[in-house]
């Protein structure tokens, strides 16, 4: 198979979660990529949440979702999705046959191949779902539902106060960071899951956070949430054991640095 992009072109992604993931997170959605030049893309989306039914609203929210989760978006993306989309459709091996398995996500491409409109099955399915996951918040970035993402840690030792500023657009896959309000300096962008991942791995406690900007000594974070946690306080270990506070305060002493 041709793995050259057609341009212009239309490919459909399909995505399912996994059948054994229960409700309220499983989900699919459809990935409509209408290539209309070399530096232009449109894109048609439509998610929508599966099995909800049987569960009350107050189950719903106390995952972390709401009962307005569907939605469906058309419009412009910018072009840095083009090359993100070429780079793992042509490097991906695919097979012509469908194969499904309740521990794995469904992820199906359709497109066009000798004047007829053929799907193919990508064999990588763990690096296509993390693929649509960015490519999602890059579409609820442009369409304005969701802002970039934004994290600040904050420590206040007697008189002298230190901020790092961390910002990511999924929209545009850029990451910066600025020290103390100066001038912003990128990041690599593999460094954002990392990051993530060391500092959403502790429990935040929205209950124990405060809306005032914190004026005491101590560390603080906040994600741009209007919501201010101050390790130990409202950033917690997960168990007895872990060392979550401690990567944190190391993974910003040394970002700090490169500052």
């Amino acid at each position: 198979m041709d793995k050259n992009l057609q341009i212009p072109g239309l490919y459909i992604i399909r995505f399912e979660t996994a059948p054994v993931v229960p409700a309220p997170f499983a989900h699919y959605y459809a990935l409509k990529l209408n290539l209309l030049a070399e530096k232009e893309l449109e894109v048609d989306f439509e998610i929508k949440y599966k099995d909800r039914d049987e569960l009350s609203e107050d189950e719903i929210y106390d995952e972390g979702f709401t009962t307005e989760d569907d939605y469906k978006w058309k419009g412009p993306v910018p072009e840095k999705w083009i090359s993100e989309f070429e780079q793992i459709f042509s490097s991906s091996k695919t097979i012509r046959k469908r194969e499904e398995n309740e521990y794995e996500d469904f992820v199906e491409i359709e497109l066009e191949e000798n004047e007829k409109r053929v799907t193919i099955y990508p064999v990588d399915k763990e690096r296509w779902s993390y693929f649509l996951q960015e490519f999602m918040q890059a579409i609820f970035e442009t369409s304005g539902r969701e802002n970039p993402f934004e994290l600040s840690f904050v420590e206040i030792d007697h008189d002298k106060t230190t901020r790092l500023d961390l910002k990511a657009s999924f929209a545009n896959k850029s990451f910066t960071i600025s020290k103390n309000n100066g001038a912003p300096q990128q990041l690599e962008w593999t460094q954002l899951q990392q990051i993530m991942d060391t500092v959403y791995r502790a429990e935040f406690v929205s209950d124990n956070a405060s809306e005032v900007k914190p004026s005491k000594q101590g560390k603080y974070l906040t994600a741009g949430d209007g919501l201010w946690y101050q390790m130990g306080v409202a950033v917690l270990e997960t168990t007895s054991k872990s060392k979550d506070l401690s990567k944190i305060e190391n993974l910003f002493s040394t970002l700090g640095k490169k500052v």
